[in-house]
This record gives structure tokens, C-alpha cells and sequence, in this order.
């Protein structure tokens, strides 16, 4: 069969409303496209699946926070497909936006997806095949709640629209949130008609289509309805499943996750951390229930469902009062951190610090010539200013290795304290430590100013926003690096506190020189992306000339 040409085809995503009141507690009041999972909003999910499908025509409805949802997308997907944001009005049912939005798609062929919603078909396969369908499922329950239809030889049949009175049977299927439209004209009379009679839902335009063209009926083979509490959280856990089920296994029924690693002796190193911490800080990561360290290491924690500090900071809406208040409480963890002190060698901080860093660098000369070309110049442009680059720096940190060493600061570190490794229960104000380093010297313990530097490094220099693709980046040799980074809201006011919180103990430069050399030294870890290890050694380049050099201007 002739593959049918996407050209011929606009995808439409419906995200114009607002997240519901259960998962606002969580997140703040948010676009619903913008639900966090796993590192990636809900809309990201979305998006990746169709352009891995070959789709390159995609509006987006728009409307509560707009702003927000157009800057992030945007800074994500603005190079990789023809993107259009569509204003409407988020507080009227999806069949609003669809009328809105109809009048931007002259395209013949239209596939409509709800925003809050993953699918998992292949659906260019589905597209290919003509005709226009719905997509359905039988696992649902509460008919009040959903549109149910009824078929007849794979079309519709009936059409019930979250009523009250309907009993679940066999014949009744759920419609997931995907519709394709092969013949736009029709789409767009029928949307005129159906909004002049007051009933502009989906099902209602759904209803007077099938009348007029086959609607098909497709099952669909998963699908993640993330809008509600409940969907969210199993789907957080399903996406787990299917991202490392070579290294996690859940038991739905007991609640728990039991960690595997091919890495035998980093598995080991953290389970010794678990085991080794002061019965104190238990309280700070999840319930251990079972652990083994033979040839086939392995960890069973309960199982915590918070979403990560990650994505509550690059997707939530909390106010700065909220932030404060998180920076406050993280820096009481750092506080009991600090009173289990233990002897940590100046050796370690040679290791840990410069050893390291020139370890990964060498690694990386080696495998990638534009960074050899890069490394070897005495100065980098970064934005139009002219920084000492690592060649010229590397001699004054190595000196500096030594003045890093304070006994005081010779502690238990969790040693991987990056937002991503932070659970955050915003309700009940807890969090839950996960992913720790394990064996930052000879033991658990280490520098605090590490775990301090971890910290500032997920805030200031917006580690979670790179990771995330929240940013853009280019190189060549005439004007160097030039990048630009997403920030979060209050972004400004919350630096301002981390650093405030850091000088009433610590040496501020000295946290900044560690968070440089963070930077810097995680660059062969992030080899699979160019643009983003740009950004990781800009940043890292930056921070170390905040303390060893000023910038000049071009």
C-alpha cells in the first residue's frame, strides 16, 4: 500500500486547559500539557512520538497559561518541526478549541490528540490506512466520567456522552483521546452546525461526521489518561517500567522496586550507603526491605510516587513563597548531613575534584574532535564574551584542590544531590533521597560542599533545565559557543536565596568553582548530544571564570 504523504496531514493537540484540582496540589496551577513525567512534560511524550513517526505539521491549543506552555515547547521543538500555537479559551470543553483551531488547518486530513493523553499505537500506520477513525479501549471504568460508544462491524454504533445512568457492559468502549478527520471540509461544516445548536463537544461533532463519513473504530493497544491523579501515578510507574526494566522491578501489589545493576560494583556502593547511614537520616530515603550484595547485587525499596524536585521546578507553578521554603528545608538536610563528620583525606579531594575531571576530559579528546580542537585554545567565546578556557585554568584549580579541604566540612554526603535524585511530596512538605553516589572517597562520607554544589548546580546552572532540552546551542570557530536556557519561574529570586543560604556557612566561590568542575567533568556522560555537552561545558567554563578570571567583552 502507497504510504499516504504527511504533508497531506496536520496533527492537532488539544492543550488549552488547566490540570485538575488533586494534581494542582502537586504541581501549582499548570496547563495540563505541562504534567511532569519522568523528566519529560506530558505534551514532550507526545510530541517525540509523532515526530518519530514522521509527522511535521503540528498545531497546539493554547490557552491557560499560555505563555508558559508557547516558551517551553517552543525552546524544545522550534528546530525539529512546523509548529503552530493556537489561542483559545481553556474553561470550555475540547470542542472549543477544535472549532477555534480549524480555521489554522488547511490541511485535507486532520489527527487529533488530547493533550494530557499518551497513545501508544503506531498511528502513521493508522493514518496510512485512509479512512477516518476513533481510537478506543475497554479498560476504563465510572461510564459517568468518559464517551462511550458502542460498534457495528468496526464503526460506530451509539454515542453516550458521560451518562449518568449507563451501566458498563461488553459492548461498550472508551474514547482515548485520538481522532483522525480524512476530509477537513466536512470536519470544518460540521463543527459550524454542531456549535449553532450549543452542543460543541467532541462527541457531538463525532455524532454528525459519522453520519456523513465512516468512522471507523480502533482499539488501542495503550494509553495513559495522565490528567487524573490516579492515571498519573500509574503511568509514572509504567513509563519506569518500560524506560529500565532491565534494572527495575516493580510489585504492583507490594508497593516496592527492587534495583539491579550490570554496574555490580556502583550497586554495591550504594546499597553499603543505605546500609551504613545514620539511623537519623533514614527517615530521608525510602524504606529499605531487602538488599543483597553476592554476584547478583540487588536492592528492594519501597516504592514512593512523589515526582521529582526536577520536574516540580521546571514545570510547576508554585510561588516563590513555596521555593524559599523548599531552599530552606533542603538546607536542613545538608545541616544534618553535616553533623556525622568522619576523616576524608586531601587525597580524595585530588580525586574526586581534578583527578576525575582530567580523567573524562583526556576521554573525551579522544573520542570527539571538535572538543580536541575546542580544549586546546587559551580562550573560549561563550555569548560574545571571551573566558579563559580549561587549558588556562586547569593549574590554577589544581592549586586551589587544597584550600577546598575543611575538616568541618568532612561528612556523610549522599554525593549525587541533583533535583532529579530529590522526591518531593508537596503536600506534606517530605522528601525522599533516591540515587546516592554511594562511595564518594574511601567510604560514605566525603565534602558536604559537594552535595551543596550538586545543588546549585540543578538551580543556578540549570543542570535539569539542559538535560530536559530546554535550551539552544551553536559553535563555529569565528563566534565559538552561543546558547541560550530556559528559566524557571522566580528563577532570579531563588538563585539569590541558594546563595544567600550558602555564604552563611560556607565559601561561596568555593561552591563554584566545584559546581564548574561538576560540569565539566559529566561531558563523556552526555556524548549522545552535541548541542548539549556545549551547553554543559559553557556552563561549567563560566562559573569556573567566576572565580579564576573575569569575562572580557568581545
Amino acid at each position: 500500500m502507497k504510504r499516504l504523504s504527511t504533508e497531506s496531514v496536520r496533527v492537532l493537540i488539544l492543550s488549552a486547559g488547566k490540570i485538575e484540582k488533586e494534581l494542582e496540589k502537586i504541581f501549582g496551577n499548570i496547563p495540563s500539557g505541562l504534567i511532569p513525567l519522568n523528566g519529560k512534560p506530558v505534551i514532550f511524550r507526545i510530541i517525540d512520538k509523532l515526530l518519530d513517526e514522521g509527522f511535521r505539521k503540528i498545531s497546539i491549543t493554547v490557552g491557560y497559561k499560555k505563555e508558559i506552555i508557547q516558551e517551553i515547547i517552543s525552546k524544545q521543538y522550534k528546530k525539529k518541526v512546523e509548529l503552530e500555537f493556537i489561542s483559545t479559551e481553556f474553561d470550555k470543553p475540547p470542542g472549543n478549541s477544535i472549532k477555534t483551531a480549524i480555521n489554522y488547518c488547511p490541511e485535507e486530513k486532520l489527527l487529533i490528540i488530547l493533550g494530557d493523553t499518551l497513545i501508544e499505537n503506531n498511528l502513521i500506520g493508522l493514518v496510512d490506512g485512509g479512512s477516518s477513525f476513533v481510537l478506543t479501549s475497554q479498560k476504563f471504568d465510572n461510564p459517568e466520567n468518559w464517551c462511550v460508544i458502542t460498534q457495528k462491524y468496526q464503526k460506530i454504533d451509539e454515542i453516550f456522552d458521560k451518562e449518568k445512568n449507563l451501566v458498563k457492559n461488553d459492548t461498550h468502549y472508551v474514547l482515548v483521546g485520538g481522532y483522525f478527520f480524512n476530509d477537513t471540509k466536512l470536519l470544518r461544516r460540521i463543527v459550524k452546525d454542531v456549535d449553532e445548536e450549543k452542543k460543541l463537544e467532541i462527541s457531538s461533532i463525532i455524532k454528525k461526521y459519522k453520519n456523513e463519513n465512516n468512522v471507523t473504530v480502533e482499539l488501542a493497544e495503550q494509553w495513559h489518561d495522565v490528567g487524573h491523579l490516579e492515571n498519573y501515578f500509574s503511568t509514572k510507574q509504567f513509563l519506569l517500567k518500560a524506560r529500565y526494566f532491565n534494572s527495575l522491578q516493580f510489585d504492583d501489589s507490594a508497593k516496592t522496586v527492587t534495583k539491579k545493576s550490570e554496574n555490580r560494583e556502583k550497586l554495591i556502593n550504594e546499597i553499603n550507603w543505605y546500609k551504613k547511614i545514620p539511623k537519623e537520616i533514614l527517615k530521608l530515603v525510602p524504606k529499605i526491605l531487602d538488599s543483597d550484595v553476592s554476584d547478583n547485587p540487588y536492592i528492594k525499596l519501597e516504592y514512593v510516587k512523589y515526582p521529582t524536585l526536577a520536574d516540580v521546578w521546571l514545570y510547576s507553578n508554585f510561588s516563590s513563597d513555596v521555593w524559599v521554603k523548599i531552599m530552606d528545608d533542603l538546607f536542613e538536610i545538608i545541616y544534618e548531613f553535616n553533623r556525622y563528620h568522619e576523616y576524608v583525606t586531601i587525597q580524595d579531594y585530588n580525586l574526586i575534584y581534578f583527578e576525575k575531571t582530567v580523567r573524562r576530559i583526556n576521554e573525551l579528546i579522544k573520542s570527539n574532535g571538535l572538543f580536541k580542537e575546542i580544549f586546546h585554545k587559551n580562550f573560549i567565546l561563550i555569548n560574545g564574551k571571551e573566558f579563559k578556557n580549561w587549558s588556562m585554568l586547569k593549574d590554577e584549580i589544581r592549586i586551589k584542590i587544597d584550600d577546598l579541604y575543611e575538616k568541618e566540612d568532612n561528612c556523610l554526603v549522599h554525593g549525587d544531590l541533583c533535583f532529579s535524585n530529590i522526591l518531593y511530596d508537596s503536600k506534606n512538605k517530605n522528601f525522599k533521597l533516591i540515587d546516592p553516589r554511594g562511595k564518594w572517597g574511601q567510604g560514605i562520607s566525603g565534602d558536604i560542599k559537594y552535595d551543596i554544589a550538586k545543588i546549585r548546580h540543578s538551580v543556578v546552572g540549570g543542570f535539569d533545565t539542559i538535560t530536559n532540552g530546554l535550551y539552544s546551542a551553536t559553535y563555529d570557530k569565528k563566534d565559538g559557543v552561543k546558547f541560550d536556557i530556559y528559566q524557571p519561574k522566580n528563577y532570579q529570586l531563588i538563585c539569590q536565596k541558594l546563595d544567600s543560604k550558602i555564604k552563611q556557612r560556607w565559601n561561596l566561590d568555593e561552591v563554584k568553582m566545584i559546581e564548574g568542575l561538576l560540569f565539566i567533568s559529566m561531558l563523556p556522560l552526555h556524548k549522545d548530544n552535541l548541542e548539549r555537552q556545549l551547553v554543559l561545558y559553557s556552563t561549567g567554563i563560566q562559573r569556573l571564570n567566576e572565580i579564576f578570571g573575569n569575562a572580557l567583552q568581545r
